[in-house]
């Protein structure tokens, strides 16, 4: 049913283009033989916000000191191009990182950030100049949560969708252009997971709220579906982003929650719509934070708590059986680049490896960060990622491969 198939060299949104984190790019093939090549590097602050790249320029939401900042680099030399800054007061409640945690999304020249204090800047692409501002707190109440707002905002036409949650509202459709409310769906709680468009017209939207799976009418916030699927637990989150593949919605979680599978049917109509559970077990690929990506049948992505230990797994989605799995690589983020995966884990450890191999099949391998959280973004055979201290640009094709 969704068949999103971008082909570019914009990473411009929280999973990228096509909003799961993989981008098809037909005869590329990366090299075993060459060694990743560091194209530039620049001092950054805090925060675990991922970079994005539109056209020529990179952009990073961190923090320095007291100051949140959105900054515009050079996708080819990493020269700064603009910069704006924004006062922040957030102070996470569990001593971690005080910098954001929501990734931008760009789209018709308008950045979309989400600050973990609630603020929406709406900031031109162009010349960083802010165009509007929104105080989600203030205006519906956006719990804190346990850390902060993270959820990403997803931008479709001329709206932006967030997971607001709040006594009186769950999810929320603002204009792009003006930061005005255009609908506010029933109340959900919200969670850390971000939302993603159902399929290529792009007419419901996925979310993984506190309380489970939920589809909502993009044009009017009516639910369209909901199933609970949550933890028992209340000192718990619900990270991962929802992954609609082939025909169906794949969820997953820690803290006793598990994978779910619901599978879709019926016409493309809203009306007759059908959204049927397949399958759900526990400690096949319980994820913690990282969204998984699929291949070919199969789904590769990080099981088990960040803090005790996750592995790398592979598994097949139609009878969930395990493949293969590394336990040493501890927690991470995945892209699918054609029929190939690159993986940065958590202690900043770049691997390549095939997506096509019935076992762990790594291409390239090298450390190239110090510890990190952040997810990732690729664009035109290059890596571009951040820890605590630095953005870098990796080249990870050889000139011969990016000629083809």
């Amino acid at each position: 049913m969704l068949q999103f198939c971008a082909v570019g060299n914009d990473w411009p949104n929280w999973l990228g283009p096509n909003y799961n984190g993989t981008i098809e790019v037909p005869g590329k093939k990366f090299d075993q033989d060459k060694k990743i090549e560091l194209c530039w590097t620049k001092a950054v602050g805090v925060g675990w916000s991922a970079p994005i790249v539109y056209y020529n320029k990179v952009f990073l939401h961190d923090r320095v000191d007291n100051e949140e900042n959105l900054t515009a680099f050079d996708k080819h030399t990493g020269e700064r191009i603009w910069h704006v800054s924004f006062q922040s007061t957030f102070r996470d409640d569990f001593g971690m990182e005080n910098g954001p945690r929501s990734t931008p999304a760009l789209s018709k020249d308008i950045i979309i950030t989400h600050s973990p204090s609630g603020f929406v800047h709406a900031i031109s692409a162009k010349n960083g100049k802010v165009l509007w501002t929104r105080d989600l707190d203030a205006d519906y109440a956006s719990p804190k949560g346990f850390f902060g707002r993270c959820s990403s905002p997803l931008v479709l036409g001329e709206r932006v969708f967030f997971d607001v949650g709040g006594k009186d509202v769950g999810l929320i459709a603002m204009s792009l252009h003006t930061g005005e409310t255009i609908w506010t769906s029933k109340a959900y709680t919200n969670d850390y997971a971000s939302l993603v468009p159902l399929r290529d017209e792009k007419d419901i939207i996925v979310a993984f709220m506190r309380e489970g799976l939920v589809l909502a009418d993009a044009e009017t916030g009516k639910e369209v579906f909901h199933d609970d699927f949550r933890s028992p637990i209340n000192a718990s989150v619900n990270a991962a982003s929802p992954l609609v593949v082939g025909d169906g919605i794949f969820l997953s979680s820690c803290y006793d929650v598990g994978a779910r599978f619901w599978k879709l049917s019926g016409s493309q109509n809203l009306k007759t719509i059908k959204v049927k559970k397949e399958w759900q077990k526990h400690g096949i690929l319980d994820c913690h934070f990282s969204t998984p990506v699929y291949h070919g049948g199969n789904l590769f992505g990080f099981h088990g708590r960040q803090e005790r230990g996750a592995e790398l797994r592979c598994i097949k989605l139609s009878d969930q059986k395990i493949l293969w799995n590394v336990p040493s690589l501890g927690a991470g983020h995945l892209i699918r680049v054609g029929e190939e995966v690159i993986c940065l884990t958590e202690r900043g450890e770049l691997i390549v490896f095939s997506a096509q191999s019935s076992v762990f099949n790594p291409i390239l391998r090298e450390q190239v960060l110090g510890p990190c959280r952040a997810h990732f973004a690729y664009s035109d055979g290059k890596v571009f990622a951040r820890d605590k201290r630095r953005l870098i640009c990796l080249n990870l094709f050889s000139k011969a491969s990016l000629d083809k």
